[in-house]
């Protein structure tokens, strides 16, 4: 469920809110129809208990962001082959999380298997298709946001590009991960400085301004203004 704030005698929900604090960049929601062009709202076997380890025993960093690619915590043996099967064909998966303070597009990313995420927080999430990437190259003006509300579970298709979510609270955000194994893991040869395999099941180009990942070697493949996201200040109660 959405947060509710008063102002003016007027209910905003969080989204409300968000789009008032951002009013030049559209923001969509992923219970809207065209979501569907890039992934689906579901709901995952043990939902419940997955957004309460999210939220009880994960942390927000106080700067950037923290991934984890596979926390035991999230789930035992059985029960993930249970996510397994549904999603991904009984092909192994890993369950972690990525927290932090994200608030740009900085870069894209795809890999050759579905994304499941949950937000543990209100969070936003960048996305474009892949059809969009031509000889390695794409514009941040295809990029679409989309605010996923708290609670809420997503698969994100390998047709479409996506990077770390964007913050909508300052206190940031927090998100579930789930893909196949051993994705994002470190590559076994030696990467070219074009190439963008950049980790295992793992492509991604980068916007020059993120400097982060340009120190790292990711390919320089996003142009265009690398959009930032004002986030809600005040203190938010959610129903």
């Amino acid at each position: 469920m959405l947060g509710i704030t008063q102002k003016r005698g007027i209910n905003l929900t969080i989204l409300d809110r968000i789009r008032l604090e951002n009013p030049e960049i559209q923001i969509q929601s992923v219970t809207d129809l065209s979501f569907a062009n890039y992934g689906r709202v579901i709901q995952l076997p043990y939902q419940t208990e997955l957004n309460r380890i999210l939220i009880d025993r994960t942390e927000i960093p106080k700067q950037n962001n923290v991934y984890v690619r596979d926390d035991s915590q999230f789930l035992l043996t059985g029960q993930r082959e249970i996510i397994s099967r549904n999603f991904y064909g009984e092909q192994p998966i890993e369950i972690g999380y990525c927290n932090g303070n994200s608030n740009r597009i900085n870069a894209f990313e795809f890999h050759n298997c579905s994304e499941l995420n949950l937000a543990g927080t209100d969070l936003i999430l960048w996305l474009t298709h892949r059809r969009n990437l031509v000889n390695n190259q794409t514009s941040t003006a295809y990029a679409r946001a989309f605010f996923v509300p708290h609670g809420t579970a997503i698969e994100v298709y390998p047709t479409t590009l996506h990077f770390a979510p964007n913050r909508v609270l300052a206190s940031g955000f927090k998100c579930l991960v789930i893909l196949t194994a051993q994705t994002n893991s470190p590559l076994k040869g030696q990467r070219q400085p074009d190439d963008l395999l950049f980790q295992h099941n793992k492509w991604l180009l980068t916007h020059p301004d993120n400097q982060q990942m340009v120190n790292k070697g990711a390919f320089v493949g996003l142009s265009g203004e690398n959009y930032y996201i004002n986030p809600v200040t005040e203190a938010t109660i959610y129903e």
